[in-house]
């Protein structure tokens, strides 16, 4: 059996008898980073105690080139997996590849879990949740009536932005050093009937924002923090997306330190899996359980 921490290829999968009858995956690339298969198993684990036939479950990691995603899903589809997530850098380039699409990943523009579908897959995104809920129980907030600031303008800030909006927040502005990105996120935005503007300098963080980090930004040993903490209001609140296996990004070792309230992306990363899960199986969400294993990765 091939075991769920070790890196896979879609060509792995002609070996289908070595996987789980009931089978998982995240696919990206990288992908070795990933502790989606820690905190998933154990989540199986847990549902498996209650429910034997969540014995036969496991949750593996792909490393899949973009310019394979199609023909990969092809593949895990027919190999009878049950569901995927999708990591950078497949969250929406996968879009013209699914059998269906759930009204939030349409809105967003990106889709980070398939759920096995007659001939193909059918997305779905859980970040919003994701986020939405790591806001309110690492700081007691939530989007509704708050200032929300995004750094990024990708898949996931895609998702924040949305949940954000439909959860009627009081502003939104994202910052992104590709101009034609963040246009082209704002221009969607208003198709939709929302507000948004782009943040020009980070000064203008006003007072008592939730400031997201959704790019990739933090992720290496010697990035500096994305904002100078010192400077900013410290009744805001900093999240990273990103986040790192054993210690915290700079930013949020930052924010702290000045006095601003800051969490990294576990707590986003336990949610939105935990969603993902409860989609495919049907079970209550283990948020909790998958938050316990990966502090303990």
């Amino acid at each position: 059996m091939f075991e769920t921490n070790a890196v896979l290829s879609a060509e792995d999968l002609r070996f289908r008898g070595d996987f789980a009858p009931s089978a998982l995956a995240v696919l990206g690339k990288p992908i070795a980073h990933s502790l989606s298969p820690a905190m998933q198993n154990a989540a199986l684990k847990e549902l498996a105690a209650s429910d034997k036939n969540f014995a036969s479950w496991a949750y593996y990691k792909f490393e899949v080139d973009p310019g394979n995603l199609q023909e990969a899903l092809q593949k895990f589809h027919a190999a009878n997996f049950l569901g995927i997530n999708l990591t950078i850098p497949h969250k929406e380039i996968v879009l013209p590849f699914l059998e269906g699409i759930s009204d939030f990943a349409k809105m967003v523009g990106a889709a980070n879990t398939l759920t096995r579908a007659k001939s193909g897959w059918r997305g779905d995104n859980t970040d919003g949740f994701g986020i939405s809920w790591a806001v309110e129980n690492f700081s007691g907030r939530k989007f509704e009536n708050s200032k929300v600031v995004i750094l990024g303008a990708g898949g996931a800030a895609r998702a924040a932005a949305f949940k954000a909006l439909s959860q009627n927040c009081a502003s939104l502005q994202i910052y992104n050093r590709s101009k034609p990105r963040l246009d082209k996120l704002l221009s969607d935005i208003k198709s939709r009937g929302f507000e948004a503007s782009a943040l020009e300098d980070f000064s203008q963080i006003g007072e008592s924002s939730i400031i997201i980090n959704a790019s990739p930004a933090g992720l290496k040993p010697d990035d500096k923090p994305l904002l100078d903490f010192g400077k900013l209001a410290k009744n805001c609140a900093y999240f990273d997306m990103p986040y790192i296996r054993g210690r915290e990004t700079s930013s949020v070792l930052a924010a702290r330190a000045n006095g601003v309230e800051a969490a990294s992306g576990l707590g986003m990363l336990a949610a939105q899996g935990a969603k993902s899960l409860s989609i495919w199986t049907s079970k209550p969400l283990q948020i909790q359980t998958m938050l316990r294993a990966l502090q303990s990765a």
